[in-house]
């Protein structure tokens, strides 16, 4: 089965940024054999046809059973010794399907390395797991204390998401232009490389009619 994302936003070249981003990261990780994400079926400018996860999200789930959470964990840490970080791991973009099988979704804001903002991705990744640790598992009874974090952490996780799309974006752009620069330059390259292959192939003539 099969599952249509679309990416909009009030402008359409970040749309399709954002979008190529996400498509690039999810084919990048089926190569590498990373079989925790949706497989990549096809893609447009602004939306992209993925594989149909059946199965809840953590959203819901409380509390969760510590060895479904540890298995969500050991995917994570894969995904980062693969040299990605998610960069928005909430409870909803974590489904677990019938068999217990972790899958992760919604790569936009996911980073590579060695983008510099990996390791806040990264980071922002690492706060994320111990909120849902401690709100999911060890924390499931609704009178308690909700958990908190110190002002600094909210603020990297508020801005990690922003900066990780521009960053992004500026990548994205930066390729364009590069390959738009590339592309006048190999045809000119190739243009006066026959011109110098004709030539040779003239001189002899040249002397032949002096002779």
């Amino acid at each position: 089965m099969e599952v249509i994302k679309v990416i909009g936003t009030p402008f359409l070249p970040l749309s399709r940024i954002w979008c190529r981003h996400e498509a690039d990261c999810l084919l990048k990780l089926a190569e590498l054999g990373f079989t925790n994400a949706p497989k990549l079926i096809r893609s447009t400018d602004i939306s992209l046809t993925m594989e149909k996860i059946e199965g809840p999200s953590l959203r819901g789930r409380q509390p969760v059973d510590e060895r479904v959470f540890l298995q969500v964990l050991d995917v994570v840490r894969h995904l980062h010794t693969l040299g990605f970080a998610h960069g928005n791991l909430r409870a909803n973009n974590i489904l677990i399907t019938d068999s217990n099988k972790v899958f992760l979704i919604d790569f936009e804001t996911c980073c590579r390395r060695p983008n510099p903002l990996f390791f806040l991705a990264k980071f922002t990744d690492h706060v994320r797991l111990r909120s849902l640790w401690r709100s999911r598992v060890v924390k499931t009874d609704e009178g308690r204390k909700k958990t908190t974090f110190p002002k600094h952490v909210t603020l990297t996780m508020f801005l990690a998401t922003p900066l990780t799309r521009t960053v992004g974006a500026v990548k994205s752009l930066r390729r364009r232009l590069k390959r738009s620069r590339e592309t006048p330059t190999q045809q000119h390259d190739s243009l006066s490389g026959s011109e110098i292959r004709d030539g040779s192939s003239e001189v002899p003539d040249r002397g032949r009619a002096a002779s």
